[in-house]
């Protein structure tokens, strides 16, 4: 061995012993800590219930109850096989409970609302695979694409991850997998096994260590997908689609007013423009739209009613339509 390597290498020794001393030391004391109590759900990843036939699921805002069916991977009707029919074409929509479809029936969701006004218009060929969950955003969204969606095999993918990226929380959903030692995150982020390299982004504030006041809207707490991971996470989304044929659209899904998603919305539409793909956000048409008829259930502002489904998903039709992607017969 060359005589200068030898020496750089003994030099290294005792840079190598202190910061071992350090990892070792800290995972003693066990710094960070984690302080559950902050995190915005208790598991890092999740999905509905799979296999659920006509369930009633109770929503707490209106009092009452909606009907849901899922398939083995915990995806909403309408249900399709993970094999692609030779001949036929596939639209995802991807995104959280709006997209999901909560507090409506099974039949009523805007992905199924959408599959059914293609079919009543001659697109025969075309399914649409319902890939929103409740409670979602760009975070958990990378993980179903890898282990569940990809393989379904879209044409199309409607990525509407907006409402929840956009929403406040004591912890970001990255921090919450980092200092939850979340495996499924970790063997992709090797480095965020170490206590050392934790607690130097925690110093400099990378990593939200203590929770702050949680709040909604502009108040307290930090985005639940900061700007800089959004951006990322529409990206590599964006790939991923397309990795597998499928064109990517980014889809501002439309609230009763914009409110607190803004500035995401904003982030969207530029990703948009730097990736070179198609941006749809009926959001000005949803808010004037409201002004005339109730779209959102009145205890629930956050999530639209059959009629407000309804007219997403015509609303969806129309620009696909508009946009060429769609094709009769196949």
């Amino acid at each position: 061995m060359n005589i200068h390597l030898k020496r750089l290498l003994f030099s290294l020794v005792p840079l190598v012993v202190v910061l071992g001393g350090a990892e070792a030391g800290l995972r003693a004391a066990d710094w960070p800590t984690v302080d559950s109590s902050g995190f915005a759900h208790n598991q890092v990843y999740w999905t509905a219930d799979p296999g659920q036939e006509d369930n009633a699921v109770p929503h707490r805002e209106t009092q009452g109850s909606f009907r849901v069916s899922t398939d083995e991977h915990g995806l909403r009707v309408p249900r399709h096989p993970v094999e692609k029919p030779a001949g036929t074409q596939r639209i995802m929509t991807l995104g959280c409970s709006t997209t999901f479809g909560w507090g409506v029936d099974d039949a009523e969701s805007y992905p199924a609302r959408l599959e059914s006004r293609l079919k009543g218009k001659g697109y025969e060929t075309w399914q649409v695979i319902n890939g929103g969950q409740p409670g979602y955003t760009s975070f958990q969204g990378l993980w179903l694409w890898d282990g569940v969606l990809a393989r379904f095999q879209p044409d199309i993918v409607m990525i509407g991850y907006v409402v929840q990226d956009a929403r406040k929380a004591a912890y970001s959903d990255k921090s919450q997998a980092i200092l939850q030692g979340d495996a499924r995150f970790m063997k992709n982020a090797l480095l965020y096994r170490s206590k050392l390299y934790l607690g130097l982004r925690a110093a400099v504030g990378a990593v939200q260590i203590r929770a702050k006041e949680r709040g909604e809207g502009d108040e307290g707490g930090i985005h639940r997908v900061p700007p800089e991971d959004y951006v990322d996470n529409i990206r590599a989304l964006v790939a991923r689609a397309k990795a597998v044929g499928a064109e990517p659209v980014l889809f501002g899904y439309p609230l009763e007013r914009e409110g607190y998603t803004g500035d995401h919305r904003a982030i969207l539409k530029a990703a948009a423009a730097e990736l070179g793909v198609r941006h749809f956000d009926p959001q000005a048409q949803m808010e004037e739209a409201t002004r005339h008829q109730t779209l959102y259930f009145e205890t629930d502002r956050g999530h639209a009613n059959a009629r407000g489904n309804d007219l997403i998903a015509r609303w969806v039709m129309e620009f696909l339509e508009e946009q060429g992607m769609l094709a009769v017969g196949g």
